[in-house]
C-alpha cells in the first residue's frame, strides 16, 4: 500500500511540474502568434470555393496591415483597428461572387489542431485568432498563422522566412523555438507529444464543463 501511495504521490508531483511547464509553453505560444480562421457557410463545393476567395482577399489585405509590424502586440492593435475594414473586404468578396451571406469578423481565442507550416509545427491548443465567419459558418474551416506572416508561405511546404522564424524565436526563446521546429531531439519530441495530450485533455474537460453548465441551466 505504501508503495502505491508513494507512486501516486510521485505521479501527482510530476503532473504538477509538467502542467506548470506546459502552462508557460501555452502562454508563450499564445503571445507569439495570431492565427487566421476562416469558416465557410457550408460544406458545399460553392461555399468552400467562396471561403478560399475570402481567405485570399483577407491575406492580401493583411500584408498591408503588417508592413511595419514587428511584434504581436502591434499586430493585435493593427488588427483591432482594422476589424471593420477587414469585414467590409470580406463582405465585398462575398458580394462580388454573387452571394448575400453576412460576414462576421472578430479577434479572440480559438482552439486549433496541430498544424505544420514548412519547417514549423505548432501543437494543438488555444490561440488568438482573427476569425472570419461566412453566413451560417457551418462548413469546414481554413486556418494559418497571420502573424508572423506564415500565411504568405506557399503551402506546398516552402520554408518560412528567417524573419518569421526569428519573431517566433524571440517570443519563445531558444528552447521554445526548438519546440516548434520539425527537427526536434527525442526529448523535445516526447515533450511535444505530451503537450498535445495535455491540451487534448484540457479541451475535453472544457467541453464537458460547458455541456454540464448548459444542462444545468435547461
Amino acid at each position: 500500500m505504501k508503495k502505491i501511495i508513494g507512486a501516486l504521490c510521485i505521479g501527482f508531483l510530476c503532473t504538477l511540474i509538467l502542467s506548470s511547464g506546459f502552462d508557460a509553453t501555452e502562454a508563450a505560444l499564445a503571445q507569439s502568434v495570431i492565427r487566421l480562421h476562416v469558416i465557410a457557410n457550408s460544406d458545399s463545393a460553392e461555399d468552400q470555393a467562396l471561403k478560399l476567395k475570402v481567405r485570399d482577399r483577407i491575406i492580401s489585405e493583411a500584408k498591408g496591415i503588417f508592413d511595419e509590424t514587428d511584434s504581436v502586440s502591434c499586430a493585435r492593435e493593427q488588427i483591432e483597428d482594422s476589424i471593420e475594414e477587414l469585414r467590409k473586404t470580406a463582405m465585398d468578396e462575398v458580394r462580388q461572387n454573387g452571394y448575400d451571406y453576412d460576414v462576421r469578423v472578430s479577434l479572440g481565442m480559438s482552439n486549433f489542431p496541430t498544424k505544420e507550416y514548412g519547417n514549423i509545427i505548432l501543437p494543438a491548443g488555444s490561440y488568438e485568432a482573427l476569425k472570419i465567419e461566412i453566413g451560417e459558418a457551418e462548413g469546414k474551416n481554413w486556418w494559418c498563422v497571420l502573424f508572423p506572416p506564415l500565411c504568405f508561405v506557399d503551402e506546398t511546404c516552402v520554408t518560412p522566412t528567417s524573419e518569421a522564424m526569428d519573431k517566433i524565436g524571440e517570443a519563445l526563446g531558444d528552447e521554445g523555438r526548438e519546440f516548434v521546429s520539425k527537427d526536434k531531439s527525442s526529448d523535445v519530441e516526447f515533450k511535444f507529444k505530451a503537450y498535445e495530450v495535455w491540451q487534448s485533455g484540457k479541451q475535453m474537460v472544457t467541453m464537458w464543463l460547458k455541456g454540464d453548465s448548459q444542462h444545468s441551466k435547461s
